[in-house]
């Protein structure tokens, strides 16, 4: 899973206007694959840190006591949102305003980097510099975010016209991958290796304590033939502080505009909800299975690696469904699927599947006969050693279809925004779906700090994301499908096509 709150790579986050700089030559097809692995080099800091190894690394063992633990990740996480909310539109404002594009970029680096790197210093049980690192891990958020404005206002200058779908998809390739690939390098460097690279020690958990390192690194290795290779826009007259001033005007008429695409704007309204229900699954689930489940780094990489693939398949299978089915099913096929994998997720304890007790020799018993049945298959039998009881086994799968209903769930809510967005206002409409998908992203995280603390229970806390998903799910019911209409009917209503 990648890229989980910057999920439309056209759309800006001011006014979403996406158009080349005149006079600005594309880059040479060297050029347009260095913006793609810049664009997909961010990806890491999300899957490393942000959902599946240090994220459940602190909440189990930085602040040994889980509950304590996720409370603070969710509060910490809401700080960060509340703050890519806050300066996405200022910073998209500035992107459109057609001025250079790289200088911003190094300045997203400039803060985030170093917070990246500085997650090493999140040791054991630590409690006096505890604040530090909320701080970096807020700056590396901030990076991740902010620095996706401007890589996306730089691709109509790389690309022409006919390949912005194919370079954009490109990126979202890249991220994959490398995801992938550190996935595996974790795995092979330190939890399988008897000798750990660079003489790290599992037992102190130095390895999930450099996966910041890893991240840090690696966004300024895949960034720098971008920035030599990839033309920036050439720098203009026009002041910022107006360039800011009249994207927030922009942003403000296509806001009140919505009165006229009343079928567009419930549509946007149920997506905000679901998609706080797609935050919380994908950024939580990683923290319950260390918390409740006890899973260990090498059964959380394990997991990512297997989500890697199933996100890649996903996205295949939901551009099929939606031209099967039409986007509005297809969107609403995803978020009930998530749903209901919200609520296995919440009913799933080393002692417990679906709400119903088993007992340990039930789930030894049916660990032991799935090791031996697939003991001729070696990818399954590899899973079986790593995920050993039933439960175990279970909240794999679950996950893993987290992973296919979030990401079919983005794909196909883009697509569906394409339909019922007014055909001559299609860039304007895609910043406005931008800027809902981050405006209230810190909702979801401070729900579950809120609900974790009062309750003092992890799963307790994920079980917000139900609200959210039902919630869009409904909102979704009464949304029409208007090919090329842009979701506008008259005050009166209007007749589904």
């Amino acid at each position: 899973m990648t890229q989980v709150r910057s999920a439309e790579p056209l759309a800006l986050a001011g006014s979403g206007s996406v158009r080349a700089v005149a006079g600005v030559r594309p880059a040479s097809l060297i050029g347009q694959i260095a913006w793609a692995a810049g664009d997909g080099a961010r990806n890491p800091y999300n899957v490393l840190v942000n959902i599946f190894v240090f994220a459940a690394y602190f909440t189990t063992v930085v602040i040994p006591d889980p509950v304590r633990g996720q409370t603070i990740w969710s509060f910490t996480e809401a700080v960060g949102a509340m703050l890519v909310a806050i300066g996405g539109p200022v910073l998209g404002a500035i992107a459109d305003a057609g001025g250079r594009r790289k200088p911003w970029l190094v300045g997203c680096m400039l803060i985030g980097v170093p917070a990246m790197a500085s997650l090493w210093f999140a040791t054991p049980g630590m409690t006096h510099h505890l604040p530090w690192i909320m701080a970096c891990l807020i700056g590396g958020t901030l990076c991740f975010e902010w620095s996706a404005v401007f890589t996306n206002a730089m691709l109509p200058n790389v690309a022409p016209p006919g390949r912005l779908g194919v370079l954009s998809g490109l990126g979202f390739g890249f991220g994959n991958l490398f995801g992938l690939v550190l996935f595996v390098f974790y795995l092979v460097a330190w939890d399988t290796n008897p000798h750990p690279l660079f003489g790290l020690s599992v037992q102190a958990h130095e390895p999930e304590r450099a996966v910041g390192i890893i991240a840090a690194i690696w966004i300024v290795a895949f960034s720098l033939p971008m920035f030599v290779l990839t033309p920036d826009s050439p720098a203009t007259s026009r002041r910022i502080g107006r360039a800011i001033r009249d994207g927030l005007s922009e942003l403000a008429h296509t806001l009140a505009s919505l009165r006229s695409y009343r079928n567009t704007a419930i549509f946007l309204v149920a997506r905000l909800l679901y998609n706080e229900g797609f935050m919380v699954m994908m950024l939580f689930t990683s923290v319950v299975a260390a918390g409740v489940l006890h899973w260990t780094p090498r059964m959380l990489v394990a997991m990512g690696v297997v989500n890697s693939i199933v996100a890649v398949s996903a996205a295949v299978f939901a551009g099929w469904l939606d031209r099967v089915t039409g986007s509005k099913l297809a969107a609403i096929f995803f978020v009930a699927g998530c749903l209901l994998a919200n609520v296995a997720v919440c009913s799933i304890t080393p002692d417990m599947i679906f709400f119903v007790k088993i007992h340990g020799a039930v789930t030894a018993a049916a660990a032991g006969a799935a090791a031996a049945s697939s003991g001729s298959h070696g990818l399954l039998a590899a899973l079986a050693g790593t995920f050993p009881t039933l439960p175990d086994r279970v909240f794999l799968v679950t996950q893993n279809l987290v992973a296919l209903f979030v990401t079919g769930g983005l794909v196909t809510s883009r697509t569906l925004m394409a339909k019922l967005s007014p055909p001559d206002r299609l860039n304007e409409f895609f910043g406005l779906y931008a800027v809902s998908g981050n405006a209230t992203t810190f909702l979801g995280p401070l729900a579950i700090g809120i609900v974790t603390a009062l309750a003092g229970s992890q799963r307790a806390g994920v079980a917000v994301g139900i609200v959210f998903l039902l919630a869009g799910l409904l909102l979704m019911i009464p949304v029409r499908e208007h090919g090329g209409t842009g979701g506008h009917f008259p005050a009166t209503g209007g007749a589904a096509v």
